[in-house]
């Protein structure tokens, strides 16, 4: 018995010791503890809370396919709108037409007020600025909006039209939820009449 005894003592006693001499601190545990001719390590574990954004509800809201001017590719844009109850940046965004080639990154470069944040409520205009690819054909297209670029990013919303009014644009009455209709005044960065 007493053999017993001295063999569990020596068993359980680096055991009890590893437990005694481990640490702990926050949400990090990470320890290594060694006697004569043994070690012992722990696991090394932390913590990271998960956090679900809140995504903002932008829509394209209003677009102008069919400028008065020659220069088309420093005249079109497209407005967005967010619907939802938070500010959202939409740097790195992109538009693209019909063609999944004809792409348009949204930067503080080319939309209104330099400024890729939209306000809950608030509207942006992201102009062309010469941009060769992107192209809102007059006779029809298509406009989508990726909070990336394709493959990358998700598809945030869509909308065809066919035809234009020189100088009018395709527009939501009311903004973010109305249909589209075309022939109306131009009103980037702001409300649709």
């Amino acid at each position: 018995m007493e053999k017993f005894l001295i063999r569990i003592r020596y068993f359980f006693l680096p055991l009890a010791f590893l437990f005694i001499a481990a640490s702990f601190t926050g949400a990090y545990f990470s320890d290594t503890v060694s006697t004569t001719n043994n070690t012992f390590s722990a696991a090394t574990w932390s913590v990271t809370p998960t956090v679900t954004p809140v995504l903002a509800n932008v829509v394209i809201n209003e677009f102008m396919a069919n400028p008065i001017g020659s220069d088309e590719s420093n005249l079109e844009w497209v407005e967005l709108y967010n619907a939802g109850g938070s500010s959202i940046d939409i740097d790195g965004w992109v538009l693209y037409d019909a063609n999944d080639g004809h792409d348009l990154p949204i930067s503080s470069v080319n939309v209104t007020g330099g400024s890729t944040i939209i306000n809950a409520g608030g509207y942006v205009a992201v102009g062309r600025n010469g941009d060769a690819d992107f192209s809102l054909n007059n006779s029809g297209d298509l406009v989508r909006l990726y909070n990336g670029v394709i493959g990358v990013g998700t598809q945030i919303e869509s909308t065809s039209y066919t035809g234009t009014l020189e100088g009018k644009t395709w527009s939501r009455i009311p903004d973010a939820v109305g249909a589209f209709t075309d022939g109306h005044i131009p009103s980037p960065g702001g409300p649709n009449a």
